[in-house]
């Protein structure tokens, strides 16, 4: 009887054991599917979010683009430049989907980078072209961040894109605040410059400094024409 019982026991542990192992071999096989997907973007809606054939929206992963018009507000400087250069990289090409840090952002969207046939990132053609610029997350390793910092300091000195106007306007009249821990900055008349802890401010005296130092601007009080 003992013998019996014990018996049945093992069984049912193998049989969790063999379970689990299917589901993970089954997650893995997906999780390589989503890294080595092949996408086609159908509509773009600016420089840095498209849309793919199958409905899903993806953000390319570690950079911002200028802000199309939306919900009443007029267009930032080179959005729609910006907007147009990837739709010119994107339009009727099979790209690779590669996924970059989480998987979607709070918005439910695919993060990752583009890839094109010819191995080149979509990510890495946009900053070069100054197209986009940097923008930090907390998923970000040190050796991409300091790779996309190395191509944006390099569209910067080239005058490339947005550039050129961007780092001729006049610096303000109090330092920007920079928060070392988002990698964002405000003016210094924000109200959210002054939530910053103070351990985790750093003024930054122009909008070169604060670009060259790899700080975005934050969503609102943006310095950006």
């Amino acid at each position: 009887m003992e013998s019996r019982a014990l018996t049945a026991r093992g069984g049912r542990r193998l049989w969790v054991v063999l379970a689990l192992a299917a589901f993970c071999l089954a997650s893995l096989a997906q999780a390589g599917r989503a890294a080595d997907e092949t996408v086609r973007a159908v509509a773009v809606y600016d420089g840095d979010t498209c849309r793919l054939a199958d409905g899903r929206t993806l953000r390319l992963a570690g950079v911002d683009a200028p802000e199309t018009a939306h919900e009443g507000r007029p267009a930032q400087y080179f959005a729609e430049q910006a907007k147009a250069a990837l739709d010119g990289l994107t339009r009727g090409v099979a790209l690779r989907f590669v996924e970059v840090g989480p998987a979607q952002d709070r918005f439910g969207r695919l993060l990752g980078d583009l890839v094109l046939p010819d191995g080149r990132s979509l990510t890495e053609i946009l900053l070069s072209r100054g197209c986009v610029f940097v923008f930090w997350h907390k998923d970000m390793g040190p050796a991409v961040f300091n790779r996309l910092l190395a191509l944006q300091r390099r569209a910067m000195a080239q005058g490339q894109g947005f550039w050129p106007r961007l780092l001729s306007l006049p610096p303000p009249a109090a330092p920007y605040v920079g928060n070392a821990s988002s990698h964002r900055f405000h003016g210094s008349n924000c109200p959210d410059a002054a939530r910053i802890a103070r351990r985790n401010r750093v003024a930054l005296a122009t909008l070169g400094e604060a670009f060259n130092q790899g700080y975005a601007p934050a969503r609102d009080c943006t310095p950006w024409p």
